[in-house]
């Protein structure tokens, strides 16, 4: 056996490990429908509408918006693990809930008000 042919047979299965590792991350990346986002706009009051609808420009979704407008109230009203990273993990805008996320195995769960997404707890 070559070099090449013994390099490729070793490369080939890393690599096709790392692909498989990042299929799943791009299949749960969801964005919301313009239909969805127009409804979630539609619930707000009109100085939330238009604090969202004015951030949400550049590529940024009213989704996302939405998500940072929850964490930003979140921090503000005192988080339970200040300086930790929080990213959003669901938010069921139906329910005014929302799943915030500090770590793979640190979850909490929020309550917000769908007319001004401030948090309600």
């Amino acid at each position: 056996m070559t070099f090449t042919r013994f390099a490729i047979a070793c490369v080939a299965p890393i690599t096709l490990g790392l692909a498989g590792l990042s299929a799943p991350a791009q299949a749960q990346t969801a964005t919301a429908s313009s239909a969805f986002e127009r409804a979630m706009l539609a619930e707000m009051d009109t100085s939330t509408r238009a604090a969202v609808s004015g951030r949400a420009t550049g590529g940024n979704t009213v989704a996302a918006v939405i998500g940072t407008t929850i964490i930003n109230n979140y921090e503000a009203r005192g988080a339970k693990h200040p300086g930790r990273a929080l990213t959003i993990i669901a938010i069921d805008y139906d329910r005014g809930v929302a799943v915030l996320g500090y770590d793979q195995e640190t979850f909490e769960v929020v309550k917000f008000d769908k007319k001004t997404l401030r948090l309600t707890d």
